[in-house]
């Protein structure tokens, strides 16, 4: 092959790697949102600790509306989602979340963001189940 023709291909050649790299793995629920949810917020969001409230035990009580009619979580639609507002609202804000205990970081509110954006599939059943790691006191 002369010098010139494998000047001109070695982009087309390069291509696919450099896609690929670009492209950011989706999140999933067993592999990046489960813990986030366990550890950040199923201590107070679960359905002994705030009967009346949101779980994040299971899907079914996730998705959901809050008492003021807003939806928990909007598949594919982060802005519409009342968990992403919630945890992206300044931390002294009433309405910011988690009320107690260490908030989730930058980037676990990006991994949700993009949970929620690509669609948000949460399994049902026990790989879908959220048991905390203690249960908060009212």
């Amino acid at each position: 092959m002369k010098p010139f023709s494998l000047i001109l291909l070695s982009p087309l050649l390069c291509w696919p790697v450099l896609n690929a790299w670009s492209q950011e793995a989706a999140p999933t629920f067993a592999k990046d949102i489960k813990a986030v949810l366990r550890e950040k917020c199923s201590h107070c969001h679960n359905r002994e600790t705030l009967p009346d409230k949101v779980s994040f035990e299971s899907r079914e009580f996730a998705f959901v509306n809050t008492k003021e009619g807003l939806p928990v979580i909007v598949p594919g639609k982060p802005d519409e989602s009342y968990m992403v507002i919630a945890l992206e609202t300044p931390a002294l804000h009433e309405k910011a979340m988690p009320l107690v205990g260490p908030r989730p970081n930058v980037d676990e509110i990006a991994l949700i963001r993009r949970w929620i954006a690509g669609g948000a599939d949460w399994p049902e059943g026990p790989a879908g189940r959220i048991v905390p790691p203690f249960k908060a006191k009212e």
